[in-house]
């Protein structure tokens, strides 16, 4: 299981590390906008953490929307100085999941945190004849595990989170560190050896728009 934290308070984040790692979660903490929205192209999350404001402008709603058009099945919960009635309810229409108050007791939210990942575990999908475990993303074809490179790995889980087209180039940025380096061909033969691994038509191609993965 895998969890951002966004937070531009560098002590806050150390505390909200060591106070929630464990054995089941990895951890990943940033400290502004940008490094957040990268980290949400690059990773599945079960749940995002994220303060309202960053260096004093409220970005919530920015990246509240990010983060779901990504993955809509990650749980954000908001964690926030902005405590009032009026700004929880505006955190929760801009589509948060939940809302918590700061300064805040660390066990209640470990709970309101496992409480998002049950409320957001997805069902085991059937593609194709193959068994696809989303959060724990693994493939299975008759209860025997199919191993996938690194590179087939991230492009199929990545058009399984997304859930709509993605051009070649959000592929690139995705899947790439230097994506700059990536040629377009180069996701075309990606797709090319995933379908011949796995089923010729579990990635759909769009026309001019790029690939998508339909279930």
């Amino acid at each position: 299981m895998r969890l951002l934290i966004a937070d531009d308070e560098p002590e806050l984040l150390e505390l909200l590390k060591l106070s929630l790692s464990n054995n089941e979660w990895i951890i990943d903490t940033v400290s502004n906008v940008e490094e957040a929205k990268s980290h949400l192209d690059a990773y599945h999350y079960q749940v995002f953490l994220v303060d309202r404001t960053f260096h004093g402008k409220d970005r919530v709603r920015e990246l509240i929307h990010y983060g779901k058009n990504k993955n809509p099945h990650m749980g954000i919960l908001v964690l926030s100085a902005l405590g009032s009635i009026d700004e929880k309810v505006q955190g929760l229409e801009y589509g948060a999941d939940d809302y918590l108050e700061k300064p805040f007791d660390i066990k209640e939210l470990r709970a309101r945190l496992i409480a998002l990942v049950r409320r957001f575990a997805p069902k085991l999908l059937q593609l194709h004849g193959f068994t696809v475990n989303t959060t724990k993303e693994t493939i299975y074809k008759e209860e025997i595990e199919v191993i996938l490179s690194k590179n087939e790995h991230a492009l199929l889980f990545y058009l399984l989170n997304r859930g709509s087209v993605a051009s070649r180039d959000e592929i690139m940025d995705a899947l790439y560190d230097n994506p700059q380096n990536i040629t377009p061909n180069a996701i075309d033969e990606l797709v090319a050896r995933l379908r011949k691994k796995l089923h010729p038509s579990i990635i759909k191609t769009i026309k001019t728009r790029g690939y998508l993965i339909e279930f």
